[in-house]
Parts: C-alpha cells; sequence; structure tokens
C-alpha cells in the first residue's frame, strides 16, 4: 500500500518520539505534538522556522526535519504516515 493510499483510505498516523532534538523522519510527516511548552524548530516546505508552543500542542503541517538548535520544547511526537 503505498503511503498515498493511507491518505485516501483515513489511516491513522503514527506517534514517533522526536527526542526533542534533530530528528528526520524516515516516512511522512504530516504533524506533531508537543507535551512541555517552548520553542520548536523544524523544516517544512523548505523552510526553516522556529516559534513557541503550550503545554500539549498539536500541530499539523508537513514536516521535513526537527533540529534541536533553538528547540527548548519537550516531549515532542512526529505523527508519521
Amino acid at each position: 500500500m503505498s503511503q498515498h493510499a493511507n491518505l485516501e483510505n483515513g489511516v491513522a498516523p503514527i506517534w514517533v518520539a522526536t527526542g526533542d532534538g534533530d530528528y528526520t523522519p524516515t516516512k511522512t510527516c504530516i504533524g506533531f505534538y508537543v507535551t512541555g511548552g517552548g520553542s520548536v524548530s523544524f523544516t517544512s516546505g523548505g523552510n526553516d522556522i522556529t516559534t513557541t508552543f503550550l503545554n500539549s500542542q498539536f500541530v499539523t503541517g508537513q514536516i521535513s526535519s526537527f533540529s534541536a538548535t533553538g528547540t527548548t520544547a519537550t516531549g515532542i511526537y512526529a505523527l508519521v504516515i
């Protein structure tokens, strides 16, 4: 089954701990969850982004990588399909 078929059939994402540092998903990342608030540095659509999130915040988007540099949030989980 292709990744696109997963999207079309509504398959739920898998939650993967990023280790709160440098992390590049091996599957398509469609968002992430932040347990402990703070800044998260990530790349989306070729753009490097660092922004602050609250505790227990869920973020949608296609993320290609996470960076330890600039990240202060904890308990970051990537949602991959």
